[in-house]
C-alpha cells in the first residue's frame, strides 16, 4: 500500500489515553476527514487576499471573486458537470443542499418521491412531507425489482428518486447509474447523496441525453479532506431559475422594482449573503489533490484495506459484522461485540488505545434498526443512551494496515477481558 499519511494535516497528533499519550488513530472518516496539508496551505495563502466577492471594485475583491468562481469550475470538472446546462451551488453541507432541492420539488413534474430504506436522515426527512415510497434492502442489496415495479406502475408520476451513493452504515454502494437509467425510463429525476461516495470513488454526472445522467448530486467538503462549512449542490440550471429562491437576501437580486424583486440567475440566486470563499477554494484544492493521487490508486488501496480489515475482524467470533461482503462498497464497516454495548466498545478503543470510531445509529436509524431486527418505531420513548446501535470504523485514503492491527489488538484485549 502507498503511504499518504504525510498529506494529512495533524496526522502525528497524540491524544491522552489510560496508557499515556498515543498517536491518534482516526477510523471515523465517514463523519469527517482531516484536511489535506495542501488544503490548509491553500487557505493560508488565500487568507492574505481575503475580501468580499462579486461586488467589490478593489483588487483583493476582484482576485477573491476570480478564485471563488475558479473553484466552481474545478469542482464542476471534478464530477463532469456541464456549466452551460448545470450549475454548481455552494451550500453549507450536504443536508443544506438536499433541502434546497426539496424547496424546488413543486417545479418538478410528478406527485411523489422515492428513497431507500438505507438513507441517512438528510436524504430521508426532507422528503417525508411529500407523498413517498421507501424501497427495501433485500439480501443486503437495493431492491431494483421493487423500484422498477413501482416506477412502472407510477410512470411520469414520480418526481424524484433520491438515493445515497454509499451507505454511511455498511459502506454498500447501490448501482446509481442503473438506478438513473431506470428513473429516466419511467419519467423521473434522480438525486444522488454523494457524501460518502465522492471522497472514495470517481463520480461523473454524464450529459443530460445519457440515460446514466445524474440530475442532482450533493456532497460535503468536510468528508473529502477540506474544512467544515461547505457543501455542493449540482443540478439543472433552469430548475433553480424558477420561482422564489430557497433563501433570499444580499446577492440574490438584480434589482428591486415596484413590481417586486428581479432575481439573479443561478447560482447567485441560491447563494444568499456573503459566501464561504475560503471554503469553496479549499474544496477545489481537495478535488485537485484527489485527482492527482489518481482514482485507480485510491480505489485499489481502499479495497485492499477493506479486505484486510474484514479478514481480521472475522477471526473474532464475538463480532457481528453488518455487510461482511468485500465487494460493492467503500471503506465503512459496522459491527457489534457480543457482551458489550456499542458505547462501551467505542469508549474502550478511545480511552485505552487512542482509536477514534463512531457508535450509535449514524443518523440512519431506519437502516440500523433493520439490520438489528428492531422496530425503530418502538424506540421513541427510550433515552438516547439506551438506543441500540453499532460501532463503525471508516477509512480515509491515508489509513494503513498497522492501524487495523492496532484496532484488532484492542478488540481482542476487550474480548479477553470479558471472558476471564
Amino acid at each position: 500500500m502507498k503511504d499518504f499519511t504525510d498529506l494529512i494535516y495533524g496526522y502525528e497528533k497524540k491524544v491522552p489515553t489510560s496508557k499515556g499519550l498515543k498517536r491518534y488513530i482516526n477510523l471515523d472518516n465517514a463523519a469527517s476527514t482531516p484536511p489535506f496539508k495542501g488544503v490548509i496551505d491553500q487557505i493560508k495563502a488565500m487568507a492574505a487576499w481575503y475580501a468580499g466577492v462579486h461586488r467589490g471594485t478593489g483588487y483583493k475583491s476582484k482576485y477573491s471573486t476570480e478564485q471563488y468562481e475558479m473553484a466552481r469550475n474545478v469542482i464542476a470538472q471534478f464530477v463532469g458537470a456541464d456549466l452551460r446546462k448545470q450549475t454548481v451551488i455552494f451550500t453549507r453541507n450536504t443536508t443544506d443542499s438536499i433541502n434546497k432541492v426539496r424547496h424546488y420539488l413543486p417545479y418538478l413534474p410528478g406527485e411523489s418521491v422515492v428513497f431507500s430504506s438505507f438513507e441517512h436522515h438528510s436524504n430521508e426527512l426532507p422528503w417525508t412531507g411529500y407523498p413517498h415510497t421507501v424501497i427495501d434492502i433485500r439480501n443486503g442489496q437495493f431492491d431494483l425489482g421493487q423500484l422498477e415495479e413501482y416506477l412502472k406502475q407510477n410512470q411520469n408520476r414520480v418526481k424524484l428518486v433520491a438515493i445515497c451513493g454509499a451507505s454511511n452504515v455498511t459502506g454498500y454502494t447501490p448501482p446509481i447509474y442503473t438506478i438513473a437509467e431506470m428513473a429516466h425510463r419511467y419519467g423521473s429525476k434522480i438525486l444522488v447523496d454523494g457524501a460518502q461516495l465522492v471522497p472514495h470513488r470517481p463520480v461523473k454526472l454524464f450529459p443530460a441525453d445519457d440515460p446514466r445522467h445524474l440530475d442532482f448530486l450533493v456532497f460535503s467538503a468536510h468528508k473529502m479532506y477540506a474544512p467544515f462549512g461547505t457543501g455542493l449542490l449540482i443540478g439543472p440550471k433552469d430548475l433553480f431559475a424558477q420561482g422564489l429562491p430557497s433563501q433570499v437576501g444580499g446577492g440574490t437580486v438584480k434589482a428591486l422594482t415596484a413590481a417586486g424583486p428581479v432575481w439573479q440567475e443561478p447560482p447567485a440566486n441560491e447563494e444568499a449573503g456573503s459566501p464561504n470563499v475560503l471554503g469553496a477554494i479549499a474544496t477545489a484544492e481537495a478535488c485537485r489533490i484527489l485527482s492527482r493521487l489518481g482514482w485507480d490508486t485510491l480505489v485499489k488501496q481502499e479495497n485492499e484495506l477493506i479486505s484486510y480489515t474484514l479478514a481480521c475482524l472475522r477471526q473474532m467470533p464475538q463480532l457481528t459484522i453488518y455487510n461482511p461482503n468485500p465487494d460493492n462498497r467503500v471503506g465503512v464497516i459496522a459491527f457489534n461485540v457480543a457482551g458489550f454495548t456499542h458505547q462501551q466498545v467505542a469508549d474502550f478503543l478511545a480511552d485505552h488505545y487512542g482509536i477514534g470510531v463512531r457508535n450509535g445509529c449514524f443518523c440512519a436509524r431506519r437502516y440500523v434498526m433493520d439490520l438489528l431486527n428492531i422496530n425503530f418505531k418502538q424506540l421513541s420513548d427510550l433515552k438516547p443512551e439506551a438506543v441500540p446501535g453499532m460501532v463503525r470504523i471508516s477509512f480515509g485514503c491515508y489509513n494503513q494496515k498497522f492501524e487495523i492491527d492496532r484496532l484488532c489488538e484492542a478488540l481482542e484485549v476487550l474480548v479477553r477481558g470479558k471472558l476471564k
